[in-house]
């Protein structure tokens, strides 16, 4: 008989297991919902031609997801019937050999009936009040064929089975119809017209299982791996998303493209794209150049500053410097010449809630960079103006880290 510690213990454990199924449920749906989410938003901007085929092609093989449909051409051998009026059994059955009824025009999707072989042609009895051409019953071995978007051929062929089976009591109303049709395989797809893919949400199978196992590992190891499924989803989208800016694939002006994708995932409920202060900051400063002439002396100030110079971010220096002489206000004395030098610095500065705090720190960085590069330099830091632009996307994205 168990002990009543036992019993609590069986009943601790049978709620954590019921916790864990719930929780894994939860991310399951969780995942579906994104994929599905994620997989319109993208089939949207491609019908908008706000991107590339290409581009979505790779996003949705990246992300998982099911790719563009494709557009297959789907046939049936089958007998068509009907009843029309000639002037005799020679002109009815001629134009059964090359003509179908018009009605099989209204077909929604649209079908092209091709003519094989006429079976039978036999006057259709008069009725009371007939007047006119004689009138004739009609039937022809025909090929039936209908187009179809769908990504694989066995949902083709099920789509376009179904969507003609719907029609035919139409048909029949208006005395057409189609018999014994017996489907064929496939063709080999086209390219699916961009206008002719659906962009409406659908349902995704989801990476994890759900599992009602009551063993606590087995559900443990169920939540981790509908958990781990959700978190790849998310981080495999924001990457591709914003490899697609850093690859400058969109093309055209940066931010512009950067609002689009931050609105894309800021729609799927993920974080948004990291902000920062387009900062430009120049230095005023004097440097010793030595003896010679002024060009000499702007010649030796030169190579002082080259250090300083950087033509691209990267993690020890995240900006852009250049700079340049002003020799006209140079100056010579006993211990030689003095050259004024001015020092542009382009940064991109994250995580300052406003624009002075933006200021503020990039002239800290200025003047560390400079007192860094002129150590043992008898140079004069003269002035730091930084000037400070509303935040926007940082056009320095990481696809792995941001």
């Amino acid at each position: 008989m168990p002990t009543v510690g036992t019993a609590m213990t069986d009943a601790r454990t049978a709620e954590q297991i019921r916790i864990l199924h719930l929780d894994t449920t939860t991310a399951i749906e969780q995942r579906r919902t994104l994929a599905a989410e994620a997989r319109a938003a993208l089939l949207a901007a491609l019908h908008d031609r706000l991107i590339c085929r290409p581009g979505c092609e790779d996003a949705l093989a990246t992300w998982g997801l099911e790719p563009l449909p494709d557009r297959w051409t789907i046939s049936a051998q089958a007998q068509l019937s009907y009843t029309r009026s000639h002037t005799d059994h020679d002109e009815a059955r001629e134009q059964a050999r090359w003509g179908v009824p018009d009605e099989l025009r209204w077909m929604d999707p649209p079908v092209a009936v091709y003519p094989r072989q006429v079976i039978d042609v036999t006057p259709a009895p008069a009725g009371p009040d007939q007047s006119g051409p004689p009138r004739f019953d009609i039937t022809v071995e025909v090929t039936f064929r209908t187009w179809v978007t769908a990504t694989r051929a066995a949902d083709a062929y099920e789509a376009a089975r179904t969507a003609t089976q719907a029609q035919l009591p139409a048909l029949a109303a208006v005395g057409v119809t189609l018999t014994g049709l017996v489907w064929q395989n496939p063709d080999c797809p086209d390219t699916a017209p961009v206008n002719d893919i659906d962009t409406g949400p659908q349902t995704v199978a989801g990476a994890a299982q759900e599992t009602d196992a009551d063993d606590l590992a087995v559900a443990t190891s169920a939540r981790d791996a509908a958990v781990q499924a959700l978190a790849g989803l998310r981080r495999s989208i924001r990457a591709r998303a914003i490899r697609a800016l850093v690859d400058d694939e969109f093309g055209g002006i940066f931010q512009h493209h950067a609002q689009r994708v931050d609105r894309f995932l800021v729609g799927l409920g993920l974080d948004p794209l990291p902000r920062a202060h387009p900062v430009t900051v120049i230095a005023d400063l004097t440097l010793p150049a030595g003896d010679g002439t002024v060009q000499d002396a702007c010649d030796a100030a030169r190579a002082t500053m080259r250090a300083v110079v950087t033509s691209s971010p990267d993690e020890t220096r995240p900006w852009t410097a250049y700079g340049w002489v002003v020799p006209e206000q140079a100056t010579c004395d006993q211990d030689g010449w003095r050259v004024p030098w001015q020092h542009e610095y382009q940064m991109l500065l994250r995580g300052h809630a406003t624009a002075a705090d933006a200021g503020a720190a990039a002239e800290a960085l200025v003047r560390a960079d400079l007192t860094r590069a002129l150590a043992g330099i008898a140079h004069q830091l003269v002035t730091v103006t930084a000037t400070v632009e509303p935040a926007g996307v940082d056009m320095y994205l990481d696809p792995d880290r941001d």
